[in-house]
């Protein structure tokens, strides 16, 4: 049956909402938002409404793809296709062609549920490999303490971009965060860790020291105050796996799902 494909800047935030929704029905993970969330998660992540679109049968959805972007660098957000239309081998055609429309990108990227092999072995015919390993991790509940320093997004964003470039993963990376609902709160002078407050429930969403005095337990101190400001926090699960041993040593729990990140260079 011929689709007809319609970009994402053609529909209203309420029905790119309502769509995904519909897509993501009995997925691997459960997955809902509400177009508020919709709008405030995807935007700060660089949603481009040009690259993401629907595919329509008969004037009904039938997938969706949503694409952020970074200057040369894109990722595959979401893909998702309804129940009733799965199982045809219609995910490589649709994706081949979308990747293909992707104009002046030079790295593209995804993350995927380490135990959904069937797609790893799809996006690795599409061309990419696994990167590294995505935990999310949970902090235990322990007595309150002494509230952290809030501190300013233009402070830390002006000690992030002193310091060299680090490979840091999509949702962490502080591109987002002057889009996104969120609080920084500092530890000393050189310690600063950022929650979202996108949802009812805060999320750990970064953490950074001062290059110069890393390795002096400052990051350790800080995870630990964070958990004790709000209670049993989580994070996305988007840390990179090399971290684990900074996060178990803090008190925190690895959880249950991991990711892997996938990367496909032009």
């Amino acid at each position: 049956m011929p689709f007809t494909t319609v970009p994402a800047y053609a529909l209203s935030i309420t029905a790119l909402t309502e769509i995904l929704g519909r897509c993501f029905q009995d997925y691997f993970v459960p997955f809902t938002l509400t177009p508020e969330h919709f709008a405030a998660r995807f935007i700060a992540e660089g949603l481009s409404f040009a690259d993401s679109c629907v595919w329509y049968a008969d004037n009904e959805p039938v997938a969706i793809a949503l694409i952020t972007r970074r200057g040369n660098r894109a990722r595959l957000a979401a893909f998702a296709i309804q129940p009733g239309w799965r199982g045809k081998g219609l995910t490589k055609p649709m994706l081949g062609a979308l990747f293909a429309g992707l104009k002046d990108v030079t790295s593209l990227s995804l993350e995927v549920i380490r135990e959904n092999a069937p797609a790893i072995a799809l996006y690795e015919s599409l061309g990419f490999s696994i990167a590294r390993e995505l935990c999310g991790y949970q902090g235990k509940l322990v007595e309150p303490v002494d509230a952290l320093a809030a501190g300013s997004l233009d402070g830390l964003l002006c000690a992030v971009y002193r310091g060299p470039a680090e490979n840091t993963p999509w949702q962490l990376d502080p591109l987002s965060f002057p889009s996104l609902p969120c609080q920084v709160v500092k530890d000393g002078e050189h310690a600063w860790g950022v929650i979202a407050t996108l949802t009812a429930t805060p999320q750990l969403r970064y953490l950074f020291v001062d290059p110069a005095y890393r390795h002096q337990g400052l990051a350790r101190q800080l995870l630990q105050k964070i958990n004790a400001q709000y209670p049993g926090i989580g994070t996305p699960v988007a840390i990179p796996a090399t971290f684990a041993s900074l996060f178990e040593g803090a008190g925190y729990q690895e959880m249950v799902i991991t990711q892997y990140e996938m990367v496909r260079t032009a």
